[in-house]
């Protein structure tokens, strides 16, 4: 994670809430977090009530996994016990998150990948809190199980010690309140909806209607306190919130819950209730150093997201001379050593910025291919890594390794500086862009600045399919609503490529991105072979990332085949039925760090259609610019 998006644990929590600036958080990465109205007694008083009973439940949970045996009762119970402790965390989640996110991550992670500053490094996939009682309580408890039941209840039991012990020394001002509700909203129609945190029992509809009840009983006790001149703007989201919970309670089959139909009628109007109230109290917003901006009401409203966020302090600002300068700069062959190449060559405007190649071709014409296939560069800027292994932090850093990558460009940052500045006219493109003089305005520096920003102009987040979400439902075809349906649920696609980037970088906090090992094969035609790109561990050197990639945006999927690092699927149908498969093991391939579960889908043949159909609605190659 890099050190410029900083997030905190128990001890960094009570600091900023006080207040107080502490160069350990990353400086401005929590700005105005203790602004605007006074403390609100009420919200700390139902955090307390909550955490009580949050523990209450798992003495409970204990009971009922002692007093299990063979008999199918006490196994009922001990089930009935866990959903009841899941839903009481679930009513405080957006509090812990906000909070202590390495208690959150304690609490509710799926894998020991955590993404803060306070939490050791991961040393196993394996799941904790809640994800590993239920891996051993679903789809039924064995009694051999048991005993690993009781254990995880009893590492879990510290925790809800921890979490009653921050309580007190919390101050919940309007604006954490409403970025607790804020992100809470987000975190069911992006991670709850598709069974992110849920993967084996088919509770993540009825946890995610814990969880929007928990936001609204949170607004409902200190509203009145926090924002009593705004009645009008209260009842609207409590309103909202308990539709909401009421059609998540209604309709609580995981495989069958119609996605499109709760965002649109029931998380878009709470997100934007909310963010009305916000406004209309003047509250400012909570700043975090994210990809989701402050004040957008929802993550799939239109510009939600801000390309600049992952970007080096020091980059300039976008302008237009800058990104003409970038763009002039990106079609021209005399950056590569033999002139005989541009960034345009593999990443072609035309093709939505990639070249229909498996691996692009060497620019050596009697060399082997580059190693991976071309990416495209739309939406490249909401990526905080860069590379299928990661290997770069920013897009100024990419630059300077495709330049030097004998494969690719066969130059150097340094070498194309120089052939830049013998140009006039460069030089005075330079200048203008940067404010400077003209003499000496060509750098190495400046010249992957202004690469970057073009890169960083390439946003297209306009689809048919982000048209749809923002209420014009007709954009979509039937099979493509039900192809959405099957991504966020049955398919488990939406638990790596999560909405609505569809990428790897999890909501809402937007930190960083995931690596996968999904047994990528050399060949659909050679099933029993494994592509040897060894993947993030020719860069961390760490065993379980041994042919792990970077989770890609699936944004205009339809438009750049062939698929996966090494261009091994032609088609999207390819790539569904691997999924569908189970990836490497599915099919057989002995890969003991597989992160992709090896259990078969069942898709039926409607089923895949429809995903497939579903991915072309991501279509968007237009570049607006402000």
């Amino acid at each position: 994670m890099r050190a410029a998006v900083a997030t905190f644990g128990l001890v960094a929590a009570a600091i900023v809430i006080a207040g107080v600036s502490d160069p350990r958080l990353g400086g401005k990465a929590w700005r105005h977090v203790a602004s605007g109205a006074g403390a609100s007694d009420d919200a700390r008083a139902f955090l307390a009530a909550n955490a009580d009973s949050l523990d209450a439940s798992f003495l409970a949970l204990r009971a009922a996994l002692d007093a299990a045996g063979h008999d199918p009762r006490s196994l009922k119970r001990a089930h009935a016990a866990l959903r009841v402790a899941r839903a009481r965390y679930k009513r405080v989640e957006g509090a812990v998150e906000l909070y202590a996110p390495a208690l959150a991550a304690a609490f509710n992670s799926r894998r020991q990948e955590v993404d803060d500053d306070d939490a050791p490094p991961p040393s196993t996939l394996a799941a904790s809190g809640f994800p590993a009682l239920e891996s051993v309580m679903w789809p039924k408890l064995e009694p051999s199980n048991a005993d690993s039941a009781r254990r995880l209840v009893d590492a879990m039991r510290p925790l809800v010690t921890r979490l009653r012990a921050l309580v007190p020394a919390l101050m919940p001002t309007d604006a954490q309140v409403i970025e607790i509700g804020r992100q809470e909203i987000a975190r069911v129609a992006t991670l709850g909806i598709a069974g992110f945190d849920a993967p084996h029992s088919g509770e993540a509809i009825r946890e995610s209607a814990w969880a929007m009840d928990g936001v609204r009983d949170l607004f409902r006790v200190s509203a009145r306190g926090l924002w009593r001149d705004h009645r009008r703007e209260r009842d609207a989201l409590d309103s909202t919130l308990s539709r909401a919970v009421a059609y998540l309670r209604a309709n609580p089959d995981f495989e069958n819950f119609n996605r499109l139909a709760f965002i649109v009628e029931f998380e878009e109007p709470a997100a934007r209730a909310l963010d009305e109230l916000r406004r209309a109290s003047g509250t400012r917003a909570v700043l975090f150093e994210r990809a989701w901006r402050a004040d957008a009401p929802s993550v799939f409203a239109r510009d939600a997201f801000d390309p600049r966020v992952y970007a080096p302090s020091t980059s300039p600002m976008s302008s237009p001379a800058l990104r003409a300068l970038g763009a002039r700069l990106f079609v021209d062959p005399i950056l590569s050593g033999p002139r005989t190449r541009s960034c345009a060559s593999c990443h072609n405007p035309g093709l939505a910025f990639t070249d229909t190649l498996a691996r692009a071709r060497n620019i050596d014409p009697k060399s082997a291919p580059v190693a991976r296939n071309t990416p495209t560069l739309l939406n490249v800027a909401l990526q905080p890594s860069q590379f299928d292994d990661e290997r770069a932090a920013s897009l100024e850093d990419q630059v300077l390794e495709v330049l030097r990558s004998p494969a690719e460009m066969k130059s150097s940052a340094e070498l194309a500086a120089t052939r830049l500045a013998a140009d006039r006219s460069y030089e005075g493109a330079f200048a203008q862009a940067f404010g400077v003089k003209t003499n000496g305005a060509v750098t190495p520096l400046r010249m992957r600045q202004a690469l970057a920003a073009y890169e960083r102009s390439l946003v297209a987040l306009d689809s048919r399919f982000d048209r749809a979400v923002r209420g014009d439902t007709n954009a979509l075809s039937n099979e493509e609503r039900d192809g959405f349906r099957v991504f966020m649920g049955r398919g488990g696609c939406g638990t790596c490529h999560f909405a609505p980037l569809f990428g790897g970088v999890t909501p809402p906090r937007y930190l960083a991105s995931d690596v996968e090992v999904i047994g990528t094969l050399a060949s659909p035609n050679a099933p029993a072979r494994l592509d040897a790109d060894s993947g993030r561990a020719r860069i961390d050197r760490l065993a379980l990332h041994v042919r792990a990639f970077k989770t890609p945006s699936l944004r205009n999927v339809a438009r750049t085949a062939p698929y996966m690092h090494n261009g091994a699927f032609r088609t999207l149908d390819e790539v569904i039925a691997f999924y569908d498969h189970g990836g490497a093991r599915g099919v057989g391939v002995p890969i003991a760090n597989q992160t992709l579960s090896a259990d078969s889908l069942h898709l039926s043949a409607s089923e895949r259609h429809a995903i497939v159909a579903f991915l072309g609605s991501l279509t968007d190659t237009v570049i607006r610019h402000e």
